[in-house]
């Protein structure tokens, strides 16, 4: 997208995330970021409240995140797309402001996790409480880059493709991954089952 195509009038809203950031990244006026800030304000702070649960710490977290976008905008790479690219900055930056606060970050991924990881279990029911306890313990067994993977792809709902573009990982990396998760978390549940009875 050429300089010349944004400034033979406004620019328009239906230019695509992408586009606009790659009209920032090559010197375009950096107040066009706002265009950015404004698609993504009310997400931004949504998915933050979901970590945080109070609307002063989320505005205040959302206003870290673009701060963070902004100033990485360069290191954005054009075949991912924009949203999973946030989403993956929203999610360190919530979880490096709950490691600062010492609070229970295992519990808060936990929460966002226990529902869509329902359909992982290989039960006829899920008992949710075991579900969560398992949750917890899988939570604290894999390392962060998983933990971004597991809610990427069952509470964002994010395609494999998108996921392995956004984390610069190879497509059997990502799936043997995934997988390994999915056999842990069915582990762990069997033990919290047993232990249960």
């Amino acid at each position: 997208m050429s300089s010349e195509k944004i400034f033979k009038g406004n620019i328009k809203p239906a230019f695509t995330d992408e586009e606009l950031v790659r009209f920032l990244q090559e010197g375009g006026p950096q107040r066009y970021f706002s265009i950015l800030a404004d698609r993504y304000h009310d997400y931004v702070v949504k998915k933050c409240r979901s970590y945080v649960k109070s609307d002063d710490e989320a505005e205040d977290l959302s206003q870290e995140v673009f701060i963070k976008v902004f100033m990485q905008l360069k290191s954005f790479r054009s075949e991912a797309k924009f949203k999973t690219w946030l989403y993956t900055i929203i999610y360190h930056t919530c979880v490096d402001y709950l490691r600062k606060k010492k609070k229970n970050m295992h519990q808060v991924i936990s929460d966002k996790l226990s529902t869509e990881l329902e359909d992982v279990i290989e039960a006829e029911e899920v008992d949710k409480e075991s579900l969560h306890n398992a949750l917890e313990l899988l939570l604290e067994q894999i390392t962060p880059e998983e933990k971004l993977m597991l809610l990427l792809k069952y509470k964002e709902k994010q395609p494999l493709q998108t996921i392995i573009t956004t984390l610069n990982i190879s497509e059997s990396a990502a799936k043997m991954r995934l997988l390994r998760a999915k056999e842990k978390i069915n582990k762990l549940y069997e033990k919290q089952i047993g232990s249960g009875r």
